[in-house]
């Protein structure tokens, strides 16, 4: 029987993992190249790339069998070009999905290794990518590899150092504060959802809306356990509020974490 995968990062443990299944619920479709909605609200869609029959992922197996055949086809153009920014862009979006996937349903040390390698794979395609055009789109999305690898030392500094070159980008901002919250720094993740609406004022990335509705659930999260420390009572809407955050991500990912 395979063992029981017991890693974690010193900032993403169960919390983040909860966090990342809402995510996948809320994030806009723009707001990263895949998003968490593409990757999990529709996972009845079939791959962008493959033009093969859509398949259901439920599961690492089904993972595996979805997106195999996928990569194999774009390795083989990425083989005859490898300076096509389409194939690049592509391998680093399916390895990027697939192993997120490999993450999310994985439970012993040897999904956690195969996800792992996946998001290494994805990597090295968006690194190509950027070495022949850069990109803030890719650049968060290898941030974001970082933090599905559980390093988020590493996507937080990357998310860093691109909102500091690149200041307007909303969705950088709007994925800063997900591993901000994501990490128990609230007000910094305050602070970097207000940069988010600040710098997409037209919600055309999503970001701003994104924002906004992180900033409202962190508010109504706040209001709770301000209720619940003014109270002797540990029932009723007081209770609800300082526990109901991670008591609805559960609800909303159909998952018993």
């Amino acid at each position: 029987m395979a063992k029981k995968s017991t890693n974690k990062s010193d900032n993403i443990g169960l919390g983040g993992k909860i966090l990342i299944v809402f995510f996948a619920i809320l994030m806009a479709a723009s707001l990263m190249l895949p998003s968490f909605a593409a990757i999990f609200s529709s996972s009845q869609s079939g791959s962008s790339t493959s033009g093969q029959q859509s398949t259901s992922v439920t599961d690492v197996a089904s993972a595996d069998a979805k997106y195999t055949d996928v990569v194999a086809s774009l390795e083989e153009k990425y083989s005859s070009d490898p300076t096509d920014l389409a194939t690049l862009l592509n391998l680093g979006k399916d390895y990027m999905t697939w192993g997120v996937y490999v993450r999310y349903f994985g439970s012993t040390d040897a999904d956690t290794s195969h996800a792992n390698e996946l998001l290494d794979k994805a990597v090295k395609y968006y690194d190509e990518y950027l070495a022949i055009k850069d990109s803030n789109a890719v650049r968060c999305d290898k941030a974001m590899c970082a933090f599905y690898q559980q390093d988020g030392t590493s996507a937080l500094n990357q998310l860093e150092e691109l909102t500091a070159s690149a200041p307007d980008y909303g969705p950088a901002w709007a994925n800063l504060g997900l591993l901000y919250e994501a990490s128990g720094n609230t007000d910094a993740a305050k602070e970097a959802y207000a940069k988010a609406q600040e710098t997409d004022p037209d919600d055309e990335y999503g970001a701003k809306s994104y924002a906004t509705q992180r900033l409202s659930a962190i508010e109504s999260a706040e209001s709770g356990d301000s209720a619940s420390s003014d109270s002797t009572s540990t029932t009723g809407s007081s209770a609800t509020g300082s526990q109901g955050l991670s008591d609805t991500l559960g609800s909303l990912s159909g998952t018993g974490l």
